[in-house]
């Protein structure tokens, strides 16, 4: 009776039952701080694309150009971040928007062949057009 008690109470091996069960927990928080990361890159990429087209723009007075200047920023930032427009709107006063397409990095490519699901984020600002 008492080798009865004596294996029920044995906890060898709890411990890898234990870290095996939180692998999968691990790598989801991982995922989602790794997107959480990516998504914050995408925000300054675009408000940053948003002034450097503010900038063009109220020194040339050109939408084409400013458009150009903000898809060159966001161009390089990456794969994970596309460019979406950047509209320009007004002529003294103008207000200029940069759309960026953000993607969800931590899904694979094989399982969308249209293209991996995006969500959307528009960076605005606004200007005078220095004459």
């Amino acid at each position: 009776m008492k080798n009865w008690i004596k294996e029920r109470l044995d906890e060898r091996g709890s411990m890898t039952i234990e870290f095996l069960g939180m692998i999968p927990l691990v790598f989801i928080v991982i995922m989602i701080a790794w997107q959480f990361i990516a998504g914050a890159h995408a925000v300054i990429l675009a408000e940053s694309a948003a002034n450097e087209a503010a900038k063009v723009y109220s020194v040339t007075a050109e939408a084409s150009e400013a458009s150009a200047a903000a898809e060159q920023i966001v161009s390089a930032g990456g794969q994970h971040v596309g460019f979406a427009g950047a509209p320009i709107s007004g002529t003294d006063q103008f207000s200029a928007a940069v759309s960026v397409d953000i993607a969800l990095v931590f899904l694979p490519a094989k399982l969308f062949p249209n293209g991996k699901p995006t969500f959307t984020y528009t960076a605005d600002t606004s200007g005078k057009v220095i004459k």
